[in-house]
């Protein structure tokens, strides 16, 4: 190997390496907590194939980056962060040395392939998926698609039709990593139309897989219509790609720090810079037909046009892999300069130096947030966990929890995760947590006052706050303050799978039972009443294959004897929930009584009861967001 090859082989892994550093040590967060949680619903190999393949989240199907990775780190590491980052960060080498390879192939230049891997890492669009563990879908969806592409270019240079097998295995692998694997036939298409003709129609059978998948993908997990995830093919699609141009650059988004303001100021002259010198230099390229060059553009619309329609949910992480084409380009930019003499050659390493200058802040800053975000989840969660040792059974209310340790970590419910339950909030905590409408209600996760102050009464619960370096209990304290201020109110959320609001069910409830509470055909509860108009009524439980054995059931809801509507239950073993508007004339009343009932019930085996169906959590509140 030569001295060249090596250097482009070493440097830029190194250099990541030293840049995301914090990364390597992150804990979990966030969504990290809904796949650490998959195994206690496998119980099969129908719930594994379930668990592996069932759309989650968005409609996702990600069984490599998402399943099966935390599946398997999680069976043999447990809780320990640092095996999974390591696999990440050696994921990532292995796209960077895919990258160098390929920058090689495509322009003959080894400081191209240097270069190429070096402008990649340093772009910002890498500091989340380096340092957030659920966002290994985009850094194993690189490996593929670099891969099948470095295979079709040895097919293009060989003619050996192993190569082009071997793309093909690697593409459709390449689906259960991401879903944006499903553009790469339109990457090999344009770089044979630009660069390579006569292998154009090997290309085109991919279209038809990757048009399969996407109908297949669809109808299994239809696109979100309204939130973050909705898709809007719209007059916003021109601001959207400015707004990721602003990003890809960097510069920009030195803002966003706390530096002083010429670190802004260079940041927007590095922006612009860049952005004229790589514009002016296509269309240089362009001119000289130089189609290489189109292709490498064509690499970062194409990969990013997925994602362009997502006008309420644009992130830096979603450049991943559609800047690889503009740093392939930037480091082929650099090796043709230096070929042209030393001063143009001079001009590109200062612009060079002003783009790693003013991204390296930036990158390192999102390396930085997440690896002190996931500590400060870290330690909520273990200090959980060690106050469940100390009062096994009893409920545990938490206070002082930050704006960050509850989105991060809270309210992905990380504590399910050791085997904890009846961990809540305290009443009055949420007015320390910056709402997040977009994402979720705080409120869901409070227990209750009249819950809150009955456990207290009766030693079933302890209070702990978290806002310290420490969790430390305050329970004598708090229930000082909490049993002359709180006043009695029926509770607006009520889970019938906890007991500490049963007295707010009325007659036609059974036992807890899982997490759940089944009703016989006729159930009733109270609720705190409707505080306005824009207040829903929500309605979410759990339809057992026995429950829908002889067809769908049909559940019939009242508020206050007013007809709310029905709801059909037809998913076997599936959770239901739905939403119902309130009757304005409710509005304002302390509490309602709500009435359920099902057309036909069944009689399980063994058990002798009439059952109807069997719920999870009622609320009335502000309408839920279509988080996913």
């Amino acid at each position: 190997m030569s001295a060249a090859r090596a250097a482009s082989w070493v440097c830029p892994p190194l250099f990541c390496l030293v840049l995301y550093w914090p990364g390597l040590w992150a804990w979990f967060q966030q969504d990290d907590f809904a796949w650490l949680s998959l195994h206690l619903a496998i119980h099969s190999p129908a719930d594994l194939f379930t668990s592996l393949f069932a759309p989650k989240a968005q409609g996702t199907i990600r069984p490599w980056s998402e399943r099966l990775f935390f599946l398997v780190f999680h069976q043999l590491f447990g809780l320990d962060a640092l095996p999974f980052r390591l696999w990440v960060f050696a994921t990532q080498v292995a796209n960077l040395i895919l990258l160098a390879e390929i920058a090689r192939r495509l322009t003959g230049s080894r400081l191209a392939a240097f270069w190429a891997p070096l402008f990649w890492t340093a772009n910002n669009a890498l500091g989340l998926p380096l340092s957030w563990t659920s966002s290994y879908n985009q850094v194993l969806c690189a490996v593929f698609i670099l891969t099948a592409f470095l295979l079709f270019l040895r097919y293009v240079e060989t003619g050996r039709r192993r190569y082009y097998v071997w793309q093909w295995i690697v593409f459709l692998l390449g689906f259960g990593a991401l879903e944006l694997n499903v553009v790469y036939p339109l990457l090999a298409t344009a770089y044979a139309l630009c660069c390579a003709r006569p292998y154009l129609v090997s290309t085109l059978p991919m279209w038809l897989v990757s048009l399969l998948y996407g109908l297949l993908h669809n109808w299994l997990a239809p696109k979100s219509t309204a939130g973050a995830y909705a898709m809007h093919l719209d007059s916003a699609l021109p601001i959207t790609l400015w707004r990721y141009w602003l990003m890809a650059v960097g510069g920009i988004r030195l803002r966003d720090l706390p530096l002083d303001p010429v670190w802004f100021t260079l940041g927007v002259v590095a922006f612009w810079a860049l952005s004229l010198v790589l514009l002016g230099l296509l269309a240089w390229m362009m001119w000289k037909r130089q189609w290489l060059a189109v292709f490498l553009w064509v690499w970062f619309l194409a990969l990013l046009a997925p994602v362009l329609p997502l006008r309420d949910h644009v992130s830096d992480y979603y450049l991943m892999l559609p800047v690889i084409g503009v740093a392939i380009f930037a480091g082929w930019g650099m090796s043709r300069a230096w070929r042209a003499g030393w001063m143009p050659g001079a001009l590109s390493l200062c612009l060079a130096g002003l783009y790693l200058v003013t991204s390296w802040p930036v990158s390192r800053t999102i390396a930085s947030y997440n690896y002190e975000k996931s500590h400060d989840v870290r330690r909520l969660v273990l200090g959980v966990a060690r106050a469940r040792e100390l009062h096994p059974g009893k409920v545990i209310l938490l206070t002082g929890v930050g704006t960050d340790q509850f989105w991060a970590g809270v309210f992905d419910k990380p504590f399910r995760v050791l085997g904890i339950s009846d961990v809540y909030l305290a009443p009055g905590a949420e007015d320390n947590i910056q709402p997040h409408p977009e994402l979720g209600e705080i409120t869901d996760f409070v227990l209750p006052h009249v819950a809150a102050l009955k456990a207290l009464d009766t030693g079933q619960a302890v209070v702990y706050s978290a806002s310290g370096e420490r969790l430390h209990n305050i329970t004598t304290a708090f229930y000082g303050l909490a049993k002359s201020a709180w006043r009695p109110e029926h509770a607006r959320r009520l889970d019938v799978g906890q007991s500490l609001l049963s007295a707010q069910l009325g007659p036609g409830w059974y036992a807890i039972e899982s997490g759940y509470r089944w009703m016989a055909r006729r159930a009733s509860l109270q609720l705190g009443g409707p505080r306005s108009a824009e207040d829903r009524f929500l309605v979410s439980g759990f339809s057992p294959a026995t429950q829908l054995a002889h067809g769908p059931v049909k559940l019939s809801v009242t508020m206050d004897g007013l007809p709310l509507g029905e709801i059909l239950l037809t998913r076997a073993n599936q959770p239901f929930e739905h939403e119902f508007p309130v009757p304005e004339g409710l509005v304002g009343k302390p509490a309602v009584e709500v009435t359920l009932e099902v057309n036909r019930t069944f009689v399980a085996p063994n058990d002798g009861r009439e059952l109807g169906a069997a719920f999870g959590v009622f609320v009335i509140g502000k309408p839920r967001p279509d988080r996913f």
